[in-house]
């Protein structure tokens, strides 16, 4: 029986591992790791499309607003100071601008259904993938 204790004890000290040790290697692993590790993002490299000082222009986070009316007897469509009367002039006129940030049609009441789908196709032959629909209540 003596001789099963005294295993017993070997088996309990050959078990026990210094603790003071193992912490002294932890943090110095820790601290390897900390030095050795580059904290730089690639997010620093993308470009942003807002300024933050007013060095960007505000229209250009804006879609483009067509407004489609109908006077003296003929659908009218405007883009700021463009007035057109045409669908082929509207196409190429949409085929110039920047399209990134979609094109917005605000239809006046009387304007036939087809003069309307025949702009939101001129947007689409443009190359304008996000379009809208709005109707104004403008004349």
């Amino acid at each position: 029986m003596k001789l099963s204790k005294h295993r017993h004890r070997e088996a309990s000290l050959l078990g026990v591992l210094p603790m003071t040790s193992m912490i002294d290697v932890v943090f110095l692993l820790l601290i390897f790791f900390m030095v050795t590790a580059s904290f730089s993002s690639d997010e620093d490299k993308l470009s942003s499309a807002l300024a933050t000082e007013g060095g960007g222009k505000a229209g250009a986070l804006q879609p483009q607003v067509v407004r489609i009316r109908f006077a003296d007897g003929a659908t009218v469509y405007e883009i700021g100071a463009h007035r057109l009367r045409s669908i082929n002039s509207l196409r190429n006129l949409l085929s110039a601008l920047p399209k990134e940030q979609g094109v917005v049609f605000r239809v006046s009441d009387g304007v036939p259904i087809d003069d309307a789908a025949s702009a939101l196709q001129a947007a689409v032959d443009a190359g304008f993938v996000k379009r809208s629909y709005v109707p104004s209540s403008e004349p």
